[in-house]
């Protein structure tokens, strides 16, 4: 059996963080569907849960760098993910067009993110 390295293991914590974080807001619908019979879609959940976000991704961008695979995805998504989560923690009352694009666009990083820690484990 093939040893890993601390730094694929860090890209496969960060990965699967990254993965969790995206199927969060349907687990949880899918839980409260169960409990009380109620389907309830938070939609912002994976905004409100940015930090794990930001742990994800630092665990994914140390493992990269250690490993020296190429991030030409890491460097495109990660600086996205992180202006528009300062953007969505940032405006206190923007409008629902403007909301939803920038939300739209912070889970797009996300799922290039997640894209990119599971193309890198190949190498």
């Amino acid at each position: 059996m093939r040893e890993r390295s601390p730094s694929a293991i860090l890209m496969v914590v960060g990965t699967a963080i990254l993965l969790v974080l995206l199927l969060s807001p349907v687990l949880l619908a899918v839980f409260f569907l169960l409990a009380s019979g109620e389907f309830l879609f938070d939609y912002l959940l994976t905004a409100e849960l940015g930090l794990v976000a930001c742990v994800g991704a630092l665990s994914l961008t140390i493992g990269t760098m250690a490993r020296r695979i190429p991030a030409m995805l890491l460097f495109i998504f990660l600086p996205l993910m992180l202006v528009t989560l300062f953007i969505l923690m940032v405006l206190s009352d923007p409008s629902p067009l403007f909301a939803g694009f920038i939300l739209i666009l912070y889970n797009l990083s996300l799922i290039g993110l997640a894209f990119h820690g599971i193309n890198s484990l190949r190498h």
